[in-house]
């Protein structure tokens, strides 16, 4: 098992993963699958201020982390925003998850981040923050218009 950073050639495979957290996953029936992830993979792995990690179990991709660095919009601070997080959900078990947060926030300190920020879809993922050391600041809602 081993973690290193996306590269063109695994756009398919980003965008795979990406329709499986929609289908599967708790936003099943509130965003819908529409081919963005292709281009916006592509925009992260060009940027110099974004990173999607990949994580392989042999030669299979199981799992991403995908960030953004930006400055904090109340404090001009650099902080990593966290845009995808998913590992194929009969390979939770065996920490993947957590190797790729903590690959992350490396990588996101490494590029100048002071702060790491998550976003949770469910109680569970949040207690599993917490355990972490990560502050919950607010809990989002999303409307269809």
């Amino acid at each position: 098992m081993s973690i290193r950073e996306a590269k063109e050639s695994d756009i398919p495979r980003i965008v795979e993963l990406g329709s499986l957290s929609l289908i599967e996953g708790p936003y099943r029936g509130i965003i819908k699958d529409k081919p963005h992830t292709a281009e916006l993979a592509a925009k992260v792995i060009e940027s110099k201020d974004g990173v999607i990690l990949l994580y392989e179990n042999g030669k299979k991709i199981i799992g991403l982390l995908a960030f953004i660095i930006y400055p904090h919009i109340f404090t001009g601070e650099l902080t990593a925003g966290e845009i995808m997080w998913y590992v194929e959900a009969n390979e939770r078990k065996g920490g993947a998850g957590i190797h790729l947060l903590w690959e992350a926030e490396k990588k996101a300190k490494s590029m100048g981040a002071k702060y790491m920020g998550v976003t949770s879809p469910t109680m569970e993922v949040s207690a599993i923050y917490s355990r972490f050391g990560y502050k919950q600041l607010e809990i989002s809602f999303l409307k269809e218009l």
